[in-house]
């Protein structure tokens, strides 16, 4: 039988599907411009891997699987709803650590301006809010590990009184 969550454990939870949100948000906001166009990450991902810049195997199966960023944020929110906390908050710890990586290099080398190679500029917006969203997501996922955590010592800790009976067996004293 499943005891029930602590209220910490939703917060959290909460707070990590909302910075799941702002990582799918941020996705869609501009990253890169050059001229008058600027492209989300999904442009800008397909582009890199159609232009096949990199020679490595991880960069070219990270471009191309930039797509299922939302999916993947969608599912981690699924299965918060579902009540699966501890695999939710596992695939949002994943999930937040690339994407805020990534977004983070993205905004720290990016400038409004545009950059001398071609003037391709990376764009402020959608770096910052993705990072921001995948912190969120990260600190509400740690949150939930914390609670959870916290609860089950909290229960292993109040060990059965001497004389109080037994919930199945009906037998009185301390039960191993």
């Amino acid at each position: 039988m499943r005891t029930a969550r602590p209220t910490g454990a939703y917060l959290a939870a909460a707070c990590a599907a909302a910075g799941l949100v702002g990582v799918v948000v941020g996705s869609f906001l501009p990253w890169f411009g050059s001229g008058s166009v600027s492209r989300t990450s999904y442009q800008a991902a397909a582009l890199l891997g159609r232009l096949d810049l990199f020679d490595n195997a991880l960069v070219d199966l990270a471009l191309r699987s930039w797509v299922a960023v939302p999916l993947l944020c969608a599912g981690s929110v699924a299965l918060f709803a579902l009540g699966l906390f501890r695999t939710a908050a596992t695939c949002t710890l994943v999930l937040g650590a690339v994407v805020g990586t990534i977004g983070m290099v993205c905004a720290v080398q990016g400038t409004e301006a545009g950059s001398a190679a071609g003037g391709v500029a990376v764009l402020i917006p959608g770096p910052v809010t993705s990072t921001a969203g995948s912190a969120a997501a990260v600190l509400g996922a740690l949150g939930v590990f914390g609670t959870l955590y916290r609860a089950a010592r909290l229960g292993r800790r109040h060990p059965r009184v001497q004389g109080e009976q037994h919930s199945t067996t009906g037998r009185a004293g301390i039960q191993p």
